[in-house]
């Protein structure tokens, strides 16, 4: 479907400079290139363009989409165009985007990255240097919104190296792993996107273990914290905290560059962490699944197949299988397995887009309640995809509390009772 409205747009965007070429001086077109170039060439200064966008320079980006247009042709040179042409970086960002899907679409050379952001106009892609992400719809505003899905096995790796919990850092390219390993002792490890060591020697923090809600401020204050320290190795950091091996909850708050705010990560321990109890997330999530009535399969299945789920005939039992997700995520939440809501959460997408088809047998009243139910699942579904992989559990319970509310308008619609 994405293919064919950018083709569409192509189509009228040629359309409308066709239509002026026959009136332009031949001075005033710019110079085709003399022969097809490589699409690397062209990733170089498609890149130089959203580095720009995501710098906040309108004029740095008007100059590079200039450049961009002299090593492209047909229907990427008319998109480059007209986003060239447009009055504000606003504007340009709109016009970025059928640009982006277009390049997003394609196999990318070895330094090339595919992001996405679920945020902006109902979720967009780009491809940039592969590394920290740089979001060119947002720029500063949320720079690092997104994640990087262009490296096979690298950011939905999140299998355990410790015997702990792995997160995705906001920058979608570190991998932060928070351990217990033995009573009174915190460690977090860090990996890059592709899982390889990272060097922690200007990383600092605090391992908070309580904290009260200010009403005032909407925000949480730091009660209780421990220093995070670098291990002698430099292989870890370290935080000395209270406890005797039972369940503890730990807060990491990490500082990764100075001058730069602490980013948090929520880590439950139902038990020390251990490497010979460690268990690849994905099988944790089947665990879950069979627990639901195995509702759906891991192994052997790719992350395509994982999240498409087989969808029933009568629309009341699309809204089953929909509760069923919901408590899934719900019993994933309460025991801090964040980076395992993905999986339910987008079968659930799925399941609503199938349900909103299926809505002729009930009321006109009752199906515009469906649409704006299914439209708040799909956007908190998203963002509990992209939480989830953040680690830090108030943005998770702000996405499912839109999440929960929205299953729970469907439940009413179609008499479905409430999950225990």
């Amino acid at each position: 479907m994405k293919r064919h409205i950018v083709f569409l747009l192509s189509l009228v965007l040629l359309a409308a400079a066709g239509g002026c070429a026959s009136r332009m001086s031949p001075a005033a077109t710019p110079a085709m290139p003399a022969e097809p170039v490589d699409l690397e060439t062209q990733l170089v200064e498609y890149v130089e363009v959203q580095e720009a966008l995501a710098a906040d320079s309108f004029e740095e980006a008007k100059t590079q989409l200039e450049e961009f247009t002299r090593v492209t042709t047909g229907i990427t040179r008319a998109l480059a165009e007209a986003a060239q042409q447009t009055e504000d970086i606003g504007e340009m960002r709109a016009k970025f985007k059928p640009l982006s899907d277009s390049f997003a679409e394609t196999e990318l050379p070895q330094g090339f990255a595919r992001a996405y952001c679920p945020m902006y106009d109902n979720g967009a892609s780009w491809v940039q240097r592969d590394g920290p992400v740089r979001n060119p719809y947002y720029g500063a505003i949320m720079l690092t919104c997104g994640v990087i899905d262009a490296a096979a096995g690298a950011h939905m790796d999140h299998t355990p190296r410790h015997g702990g919990t792995v997160f995705m850092a906001p920058d979608s390219f570190h991998h932060i792993e928070g351990t217990y390993p033995e009573p009174g002792v915190f460690r977090l490890y860090a990996t890059d996107n592709y899982r390889a060591a990272v060097d922690m020697t200007d990383w600092a923090g605090r391992a908070v273990t309580e904290e009260e809600y200010d009403e005032d401020t909407d925000e949480f204050v730091e009660v209780t914290a421990f220093d995070l320290v670098l291990a002698s190795s430099g292989e870890y950091l370290e935080a000395r905290v209270p406890g005797g091996g039972g369940p503890m909850e730990v807060t990491a708050m990490v500082i990764f560059q100075s001058d730069f705010p602490a980013e948090r990560f929520d880590f439950i321990f139902a038990e020390l962490s251990s490497t010979d109890n460690a268990v690849a997330a994905e099988a944790v999530t089947a665990d879950a699944g069979a627990g639901a009535g195995g509702s759906f399969s891991i192994d052997g299945a790719s992350l395509a197949q994982r999240i498409l789920p087989d969808i029933p005939a009568e629309a009341g039992q699309v809204v089953v299988e929909i509760a069923t997700r919901d408590q899934i995520i719900q019993d994933l939440i309460a025991r801090g397995g964040f980076t395992e809501i993905f999986i339910p959460a987008l079968q659930a997408k799925e399941l609503a887009l199938a349900l909103e088809a299926r809505g002729s047998e009930i009321s006109e009243d009752a199906r515009n309640q469906v649409r704006i139910a299914v439209r708040q699942l799909v956007r908190a579904a998203y963002m509990l995809d992209w939480y989830g992989d953040l680690g830090n559990k108030n943005d998770v319970d702000t996405a499912y509390n839109i999440f929960g509310a929205a299953v729970g308008q469907l439940s009413d619609v179609y008499a479905v009772p409430a999950t225990p």
